[in-house]
């Protein structure tokens, strides 16, 4: 298998995918630029997204995706709301939980999470290039180093990790 039919495998191979992360890569590239996550590709991606788990897996696809991302979106705003309480000052961006809630649905949980840590590491590794090259960053937005995290969590997800059945929907 090569790596454009690993990484773009799903419902309505290989359209549905290469869309999503076509519009996943455009929110994380217009979050570069203005600091804001647009709601409206994310919406039309999630739509998408579910239209095509419903075709191909039936209701129980949809519900399992639906739940997925929104499930996702509720622990990272869960985890911002603790920590806001705590400091008065917001952990993440609600951007970057709808972007992530958007990879859920349409890659699979567990490479939406993975992303947050691997985005962590590639954000680190250039922030500190650009410390280096005395280039010093003032804010960081993070869905571009999310989708650096998901282009390299896919491949490592469907290439190394193969799941039983009932948790399938991790991927």
């Amino acid at each position: 298998m090569d790596w454009f039919q690993l990484f773009f495998s799903g419902a309505w191979h290989p359209w549905l995918p290469l869309a999503l992360y076509l519009i996943l890569l455009a929110t994380a590239a217009w979050d570069a630029r203005t600091g804001i996550v647009p709601n409206l590709p994310l919406a039309v991606g999630a739509a998408l997204a579910l239209a095509g788990q419903c075709w191909q897996f039936g209701w129980h696809g949809l519900w399992q995706a639906a739940l997925s991302g929104a499930g996702l979106w509720a622990a990272i705003w869960g985890l911002n709301e603790l920590w806001y309480r705590r400091t008065g000052r917001d952990a993440v961006g609600m951007g970057d939980a709808k972007w992530s809630a958007l990879a859920a649905i349409g890659f699979g949980v567990a490479p939406a999470i993975m992303a947050w840590f691997i985005g962590a590491w590639v954000a680190i590794v250039w922030i500190g290039v650009s410390y280096a090259a005395k280039r010093p960053i003032r804010k960081v937005y993070f869905a571009p180093f999310l989708l650096c995290g998901l282009s390299i969590a896919v491949v490592l997800v469907r290439r190394i990790l193969v799941l039983p059945y009932p948790f399938t929907f991790l991927f």
